[in-house]
């Protein structure tokens, strides 16, 4: 565990000490939680209408970029918020579980989603959260956060390789292939869609970032899905992913539920409404904002 003090579900920080149960920490978050709400209340709506306020202008930049917005979250929560990275890392999956349920359901009704390569993937990153949950509670909150940051970085670059592959994919193949090999979306190949699952799923409740861009290169690479189809299945894929790693930090008190409805909110609200300029955009503005966006969100946690 690390050293320091870190919030539980309440707003009120509970100290964070190796020899206490978390049985035992559980309940004292449960009993902050009633302290405060007896005390009115007042600093927990203060907290949900300013991050609503904030998150929205953020959701604004995730939706034009199409991003989930986990990594971003844990940076604004930690840095301008104060969480402890544990606590924030959980807040933020959990916000995104909300908002990628939505946006996977309207994916699907568009047909940008391949069912069967999504549920095995999904459910494999279900196993793969629960792993990286728990690997994190060892992990001290300063690595732990510097490690989010890096990987965030990493998965700025990956934003990059994709987009360069999708170029090459729309300019050397015909719709529906990868590199003129064709995809078979009734029979996806179960080891590769394991293997990224679960470590897609570890990596993003070990380090509170959604590795969209990561799920959608495997689902280019190595599962051959047409390109269309990688961002409603890697949304498809998330949604599992979230909420088991949202569910396992909860049992270690992990989600900071005044933090998680302002967040839930913003990045809904804005998100909607950023995603209706993305097809306006310059491609060129389009490509620095995607990259951009996980660049600055890794500069905060690890200088901040």
């Amino acid at each position: 565990m690390g050293s320091g003090s870190r919030s539980r579900v309440g707003s009120a920080p509970v100290p964070r000490s190796p020899a206490v149960a978390p049985a035992t920490r559980t309940v004292a978050a449960a009993s902050t939680t009633i302290s405060s709400a007896a005390a009115g209340g007042r600093p927990d709506l203060e907290t949900i209408a300013l991050l609503a306020v904030v998150t929205f202008a953020l959701g604004v930049l995730l939706g034009f970029v199409g991003a989930g917005g986990a990594g971003l979250a844990v940076a604004l929560l930690t840095a301008g918020f104060h969480l402890p990275v544990h606590q924030a890392i959980g807040t933020a999956l959990a916000a995104m579980c909300f908002v990628t349920v939505a946006g996977a359901i309207s994916h699907y009704r568009e047909g940008n989603v391949a069912p069967r390569a999504g549920l095995i993937v999904g459910l494999a990153g279900m196993a793969g959260a629960v792993l990286g949950a728990n690997i994190g509670q060892g992990v001290p909150e300063a690595p732990l956060k510097l490690a989010a940051g890096l990987g965030l970085w990493l998965l700025a670059v990956l934003v990059w390789l994709r987009t360069r592959l999708a170029e090459k994919i729309v300019t050397t193949g015909p719709p529906g292939t990868v590199l003129g090999i064709g995809a078979d979306l009734d029979k996806p190949p179960l080891l590769p869609s394991l293997g990224l699952g679960v470590t897609g799923g570890a990596a993003a409740a070990f380090l509170g970032v959604g590795m969209a861009p990561f799920l959608q290169l495997g689902l280019l690479v190595l599962l051959k899905l047409p390109l269309r189809q990688t961002v409603g299945t890697t949304m498809l894929t998330l949604v599992f992913i979230s909420f088991s790693g949202a569910t396992s930090l909860a049992l270690h008190g992990d989600v900071s539920v005044p933090h998680l409805v302002g967040t839930t909110l913003g990045l809904a609200s804005g998100s909607y409404l950023g995603a209706r300029y993305t097809g306006r955009a310059p491609r060129a503005v389009l490509r620095a904002a995607v990259v951009g966006t996980p660049l600055l969100a890794g500069t905060v946690l690890i200088f901040l």
